[in-house]
């Protein structure tokens, strides 16, 4: 069998385009680890597979070095060189593999950060080096170019070495993913701690192993907040003069006064500046009539019962409400007292089942994208498709655990992986028949 030692040597000969460098092999011994320095976390799992790759014989990519006043100094290959040792320990003569790194102290971070040699770097990790190239004098640009990301990346993880001590806690332990924590200090600053803890309480209660960025920081309806400021442009009357300054707001009937007035309430209470619904009299049990604010308190039934009968809207009227209200508690899909077209339940149920899907695909996304800033844009083309195929949820979940994660970024790859998944099954029916 041929062999590159055989090529190189008649290379003259066969016309082979072929050099060799110098193989250099350090003993265990000889090579140092510097405290710290690792941009990585050890992973006593990562070095015990390297142990056993060693005492097998099998290959092992070489370790990048330095050479020092104190010896040869590891910069890339810390898990490698934790693994030789223990082979050593073991009984086993091991001499690595090395190479020389070429470059100053910036170069050889920004290195440990890009080798594809090292396992990938958590949120925290490549926030310290991020850091430690800062400190070397580079711009987040120029930290962006070498480690071949985005500026935002960047910013983004430099930003959540400045989230407090309690929050990255919560993120080392995975409570907390990285980009919702650095969005929850943008939005309570000092606060952002406290309201974490608050919000990771009442999601564990609810049974959740983590705060999801959702549940951090719940917005306050944009549907309501539009809907108040339509009522009050149509109806608002302002009158100035010199010693006195009035807005008055004559509305067209009692319903949308009360609205105006529900929505206040609502919108004091999210931003805990007082007022309580009673304030404002309203002991009466009202309707939801905003479509998100029927799916949170009368449920996803209600509102697919009313987006069959008179489309997607952001706010229904009260008799639209109502009719939706009470064919959801007749029955969505055998509605015994209302006489409902068969295409207008079938729309109901539809919606029904996109919902839950999507409400699905969004969990699932969010533990396998966490840390991802188009999460949101992910979780759109995983519904799409889903809703294209029309599969039920029982097959979209296990479906969605065996595609590729990068798929998720390309709404035509995704598309062919669904498809490819319904083949299977079609042949799998077909052969099941015969």
């Amino acid at each position: 069998m041929s062999t590159l030692e055989r090529l190189y040597k008649n290379k003259a000969e066969s016309g082979k385009n072929i050099t060799t460098r110098k193989t250099f092999l350090v003993g265990v011994d000889e090579l140092y680890i510097e405290p710290g320095y690792n941009v990585r976390d050890i992973d006593p799992s990562h070095v015990e597979e390297f142990r056993d790759a060693f005492i097998a014989g099998e290959h092992v990519p070489p370790l990048t070095v330095q050479v020092t006043d104190q010896g040869v100094k590891v910069i890339d290959g810390h898990h490698r060189w934790h693994g030789a040792k223990l082979a050593q320990e073991a009984g086993h003569e091991i001499r690595l593999e090395c190479k020389d790194f070429v470059g100053n102290e910036a170069e050889r971070i920004a290195f440990m950060v890009t080798s594809s040699q090292g396992r990938a770097l958590e949120p925290l990790e490549r926030a310290a080096a991020y850091q430690r190239l800062k400190n070397q004098g580079w711009e987040p640009a120029e930290i962006a170019k070498k480690v071949k990301r985005s500026v935002a990346d960047v910013d983004h993880h430099l930003a959540l070495l400045t989230v407090g001590d309690g929050l990255i806690e919560m993120v080392k332990t995975g409570e907390v993913a990285a980009t919702t924590a650095v969005a929850m200090v943008r939005e309570h600053g000092a606060k952002a701690e406290t309201v974490a803890k608050t919000q990771l309480a009442k999601a564990k209660a609810d049974g959740k192993k983590k705060l999801t960025r959702s549940a951090a920081m719940p917005q306050f309806s944009a549907a309501k907040l539009r809907q108040l400021i339509e009522l009050i442009a149509k109806n608002c009357e302002a009158e100035l003069s010199d010693d006195t300054a009035a807005i008055s707001l004559d509305f067209e009937s009692g319903l949308q006064a009360l609205e105006v007035m529900q929505i206040i309430s609502e919108a004091k209470a999210h931003f805990g500046i007082g007022a309580a619904v009673d304030d404002f009299g309203m002991h009466e049990t009202k309707l939801p009539l905003a479509a998100d604010e029927i799916t949170e308190q009368s449920g996803v039934e209600v509102l697919a019962c009313a987006v069959a009968a008179f489309g997607e809207k952001e706010t229904y009227t009260h008799a639209e409400s109502k009719y939706a209200h009470s064919w959801a508690a007749d029955s969505v899909a055998q509605p015994e007292f209302f006489v409902i077209p068969a295409e207008t339940i079938a729309k109901a149920v539809a919606y029904i089942r996109n919902h839950r899907t999507r409400a699905a695909i969004q969990d699932w996304a969010e533990e396998k994208y966490q840390d991802a800033p188009d999460l949101s844009e992910i979780v759109v083309r995983y519904a799409t498709v889903a809703d294209e195929t029309g599969l039920p949820l029982d097959e979209v979940l296990p479906l969605l655990n065996s595609i590729d994660l990068n798929l998720g970024r390309n709404i035509r790859e995704l598309r062919q992986a669904f498809g490819k998944h319904l083949e299977q099954q079609a042949a799998s029916h077909t052969e099941e028949g015969a």
